[in-house]
């Protein structure tokens, strides 16, 4: 995995629970294991594990990916925990963080999105561009 911040590539050194601090340290980057896992801080805000796992031959066996001999895959895994959600919370997956929030999908099925798939299209996964789009800090309101 390759990071970087503000445009610049950072290093974080090999090994075990080594850190990398933003200059202002509001973020923090610190390797989880020895290469391809990462754990994001934003203090107050969110904590962010990134796993990168190889997909082996053995593991495409079943979906066949029909990886190329001289290629290879890999999934993201991401999970993800906020601080001081409002309860108002929406975007992609976020009704899932809301106080009362009940999932009455089947196990086992494709993940439905909820609200409506209309509301979450978005040109990038990074843009502002929803139709739905509630992202400010908790409030002693909410």
């Amino acid at each position: 995995m390759r990071f970087s911040y503000n445009g610049n590539v950072i290093v974080i050194s090999k090994g075990h629970l080594s850190p990398w601090k933003s200059p202002k340290s509001y973020l923090t980057v610190e390797r989880t294991s020895d290469k391809n896992s990462v754990l994001m801080t934003l203090p107050d805000i969110a904590e962010i594990l990134v796993n990168l796992v190889m997909v082996t031959r053995e593991d495409d066996r079943i979906p066949n990916y029909q990886i190329p001999s001289d290629d290879c895959f890999a999934h993201l895994e991401l999970q993800f925990k906020f601080y001081r959600l409002s309860s108002k919370i929406e975007r992609v997956l976020g009704r899932t963080y809301q106080p009362n929030f009940m999932n009455h999908a089947k196990p086992g099925t494709a993940m439905p999105i909820v609200g409506g798939e209309d509301k979450y299209r978005t040109s990038s996964l990074l843009a502002a561009d929803r139709y739905t789009c509630k992202c400010s800090p908790a409030r002693a309101s909410d």
